[in-house]
């Protein structure tokens, strides 16, 4: 048994709710409650973590659907009939559906493919719907052959009446006998108004008159075989639509088992898809669950979607040994705000659901026992005592080993010494039946209890006695003081009935109530500050990690600016070695300083690190290029990425830079050059270059081309020779900039021309 409402399990679906479009996830959310068996928390934590991952990296969107469950329930009658709007609602509701389940099985979800298993996405029928009904809800003319042939045949019908009773208008003496050149539709058939005195003229059927008497609705004689025809028309019209339509419905009663089994795990999905919604950019941890209590930096739910940053999180511990934790303090310092948070961060956590914080560990109660606010009941005729003893009454009977009991101020409401041995007789036989309980008190016996027995603790609400304000936190240990008059002073009583009670307070005090109060002052001051450093502490911490992880940064940036450099080096050697028409001499040493620098290059590669768990979809900033490549496909130890619309294959170990997130803007190429063509052939004319000249050349147009996005330069060098074109292909045999290269055909160039495939 949980007390939920008294926990404000209710609110917090409330505060959930206001996010949720799906009609099916809201009756889902309305129903959760918490989970008993541990298997069945786990299940849904897992699901759900799966969830908010797949929400985060997507644009996911449910629908509303609260027109298709309000048409749901009529599906299991055999009798069914749904009009063309019926059927597009049905339409669109199955088609969302199937978008949903493509794109978790596009992004491979595990956890929740037990619901996608089960879910039918009836294609055939909503195709054939779409195909019968257009978007306005008409059936349309190609819903059945008989349905186009009669319709055909109907306007034919309708432009012969049409042509007759324009033929009337036409009439010489036709003013004398009608009231307006209009045709109108009385019935069902086609008329004309008419004067009173139209006998005289035309013969036909009155079929309306207006509201003065002075206008006839006639159908003249000559269309009245027409108009007949065109209503046995209409009539056959609704016969084959009405056909249509039944035989649709027909399908969907059919398949009621798929429709159902599919609304069963949609909801499920839809819950969790907009429930991961919810979470997204909140501050979550999934609990542990273990045989101890311990929060740190965990939110009352509540008030953190209330108040955001400005709620104050809980640190808290129950040991497994500890089984009272006593909460003191002044009022208006968050004692009933820490129970509550307690109580409802374990409900949450038994029904699957993240807490907002950083991390926390829960015992799976099967019992979450309150007592907290105003028991008070004018029904019962029971007083605000009556009726706290009567419910920790049931609390005690109902508690045991596997209870967590959470009481706000036991024992209040009647005579203070009294009261004080009531609160310590409940905590008292609670821990003798192993039950944990947390309890706010303002007695001192309550406090004496706490500090004198090996099973409970004590804790105190933080306070600021500088400026009367309280800092909601709780501190382990210390022994915190009611302080009514400090709370009087914060809601401006009068001075002067402060200081009266003041003074008679301070005479029957002890010396040794006086030295117990300031050391307990002192000791909460302690614990206080203690508690900022640990904060202050945890942020430096913080910091420095993210100092630690510029500075990695910063070390592979330099290692990659390194390697460009070496290969520019290597380049420049090449270029020396192919100039080298010189002694041997020098050739040796340009070889000796290539295999040098070669060397420094393969060491200075070892230390940058290639992007890890790419996978395709995946975003990629290379660094080398400054630009962004997004993955096609993972093949083996290779991956196919498109570069601003270039399909370019490159190893997993030479993709090195960083993933792109949501929150990321990655500066985009700031390069330019005046010769990068963006569109048309990119081409490069080097005939009657010198060899050198021309390299220079090759090398300053593969940069710009792949800058470009182009995935082919043409390299014209003319037959001449031949000699720039053999260094021309030497070069590009070495150049990882070239995938590969090819004599052009003839209608490119011939071997005037080589083809660079980027």
């Amino acid at each position: 048994m949980i007390h939920l409402e008294t926990l404000e399990f209710g609110l917090f679906k409330e505060y959930m709710m206001r996010g949720f479009t799906s009609s099916f996830s809201k009756k889902r959310l309305e129903a959760l409650k918490p989970y008993y068996a541990l298997e069945k928390i786990e299940k849904y934590k897992n699901e759900l973590s799966e969830a908010i991952g797949y929400v985060r990296n997507s644009d996911m969107h449910i629908p509303a659907d609260y027109e298709f469950i309000a048409l749901y329930p009529r599906f299991d009658d055999p009798l069914l009939f749904l009009e063309p709007e019926e059927l597009i609602v049905f339409s669109h509701f199955f088609k969302n559906v199937k978008e949903i389940k493509k794109s978790l099985i596009d992004a491979g979800v595990s956890a929740l493919k037990v619901y996608l298993s089960d879910i039918y996405t009836l294609s055939e029928i909503t195709d054939d719907i779409d195909d019968t009904v257009n978007d306005k809800g008409e059936i349309k003319d190609s819903a059945s052959v008989k349905l186009l042939n009669v319709r055909t045949e109907l306007k034919t019908v309708r432009k012969q009446i049409q042509k007759e009773l324009s033929g009337v208008f036409a009439h010489s003496s036709s003013t004398k006998f009608i009231q307006e050149n209009v045709i109108t539709e009385r019935s069902g058939r086609f008329t004309i108004p008419c004067k009173t005195n139209f006998k005289q003229y035309i013969q036909g059927i009155v079929h309306d008159r207006s509201a003065s008497g002075q206008t006839l609705f006639v159908e003249p004689s000559n269309t009245v075989g027409m108009n007949n025809t065109q209503q046995e028309l209409l009539a056959a019209e609704r016969e084959e639509s009405v056909r249509i339509l039944k035989e649709l419905s027909v399908r969907i009663f059919e398949s009621l088992y798929e429709i159902n089994t599919t609304i069963e795990a949609y909801t499920e999905l839809a819950f969790h898809l907009e429930t991961a919604k919810f979470y997204k950019g909140k501050p979550y941890v999934f609990p542990e669950f273990t045989d101890s209590i311990e929060f740190r930096n965990i939110h009352h739910p509540v008030i953190y979607l209330e108040k955001g940053e400005e709620s104050v999180p809980l640190d808290f511990s129950l040991s497994s040994a500890e089984l009272t934790a006593v909460v003191t303090g002044p009022n208006t310092g968050g004692k009933t705000a820490a129970l509550k948070s307690i109580g409802l961060n374990h409900v949450l956590g038994k029904c699957g659901l993240p807490l907002i914080g950083k991390s926390a560990r829960l015992v799976n109660f099967k019992n979450i026992l309150a007592d907290i606010g105003d028991k008070q009941s004018l029904v019962m005729d029971l007083s605000t005592f009556s009726a706290h003893m009567v419910n920790i009454r049931d609390i005690i009977k109902k508690a045991d080993s596997d209870t967590l009991v959470l009481l706000d101020e036991a024992g209040t409401g009647t005579e203070p010494q009294e009261g004080a041995a009531l609160a310590v007789a409940v905590c008292t036989t609670l821990a003798d039946k192993r039950t944990k309980s947390v309890v706010t008190t303002h007695f001192g016996e309550m406090k004496n209890y706490a500090l004198s027995t090996d099973s409970a603790l004590i804790y105190a609400v933080d306070f600021d006695y500088k400026d009367f304000s309280p800092k909601y936190r709780l501190l382990k240990g210390v022994t915190g003081k009611s302080d009514p008059l400090v709370i009087a002073r914060r809601l401006n009583f009068p001075e002067d009935v402060v200081r009266l009670a003041s003074s008679m307070i301070d005479k029957k005090k002890s010396q040794a109530d006086l030295s117990v109060e300031e050391i307990s002052r002192m000791q909460a001051d302690l614990e206080g500050r203690l508690k900022d450093y640990e904060e202050r502490m945890a942020s430096l911490q913080e910091l420095e990690q993210r100092y630690k992880e510029k500075e990695e940064r910063l070390k592979e940036r330099l290692a990659k600016k390194e390697t460009e450099l070496l290969e520019d080096t290597v380049r420049m050697y090449n270029r020396a070695k192919r100039l080298a028409e010189k002694p041997q001499k020098v050739k040796e040493s340009v070889e000796e300083e290539i295999k040098r620098a070669s060397d420094k290059l393969v060491k200075t590669k070892k230390k940058i690190k290639p992007v890890e768990g790419i996978r395709a979809g995946d975003l990629i900033h290379l660094e080398r290029y400054g630009k962004n490549a997004k993955i096609l496909e993972v093949e083996g130890n290779s991956a196919r990425m498109d570069i601003g619309g270039m399909k370019i294959s490159m190893k997993l170990s030479e993709i090195v830079g960083k993933k792109v997130t949501d929150s990321e803007k990655i500066q985009q190429d700031v390069r330019v050059s005046k010769e990068v063509q963006t569109e048309g052939r990119s081409e490069l004319v080097l005939v009657g270059k010198r060899v050198e000249e021309g390299l220079d050349l090759l090398d300053r147009k593969l940069d710009d081309s792949l800058l470009a996005g182009h995935s082919k330069l043409f390299v014209v060098h003319g037959r001449g020779s031949g000699q720039l074109r053999k260094a021309v292909h030497e070069y590009l045999r070495t150049d990882q900039r070239a995938q590969s290269y090819a004599l052009a055909t003839n209608e490119e160039g011939g071997q005037a021309v080589t083809v660079v495939q980027i």
